[in-house]
């Protein structure tokens, strides 16, 4: 089983994140997530709720935490805006 946390709009599950770290380069938290399409366009604010419900697990290698909501923006990927535009002839998976 592969960890994940739910992304929430209104209550309503809309997607859920398969990994979530910190980018130094950007400074700031990512994650990558699966999000329904309606909520996929850049700026749509979501909510992550991150963490495992009362303290985690038993399992050694999970450190006991608490749940958290964090309020997220959706990017587009890649999420440097130079990459987007330098790369690839022109930019990121140019259309044809």
């Amino acid at each position: 089983m592969h960890p994940f946390d739910r992304v929430m709009d209104d209550g309503n599950t809309v997607g859920v994140s398969t990994w979530i770290g910190y980018s130094a380069n950007e400074r700031k938290m990512l994650t990558i997530a699966v999000l329904d399409p309606g909520y996929a366009t850049p700026g749509t604010r979501v909510t992550l709720v991150w963490g495992e419900e009362h303290g985690g697990t038993s399992k050694p290698t999970v450190e006991r935490h608490r749940q958290m909501e964090i309020g997220a923006s959706v990017s587009p990927v890649p999420y440097v805006a130079a990459v987007r535009k330098i790369y690839a002839d022109g930019g990121w998976r140019k259309q044809a």
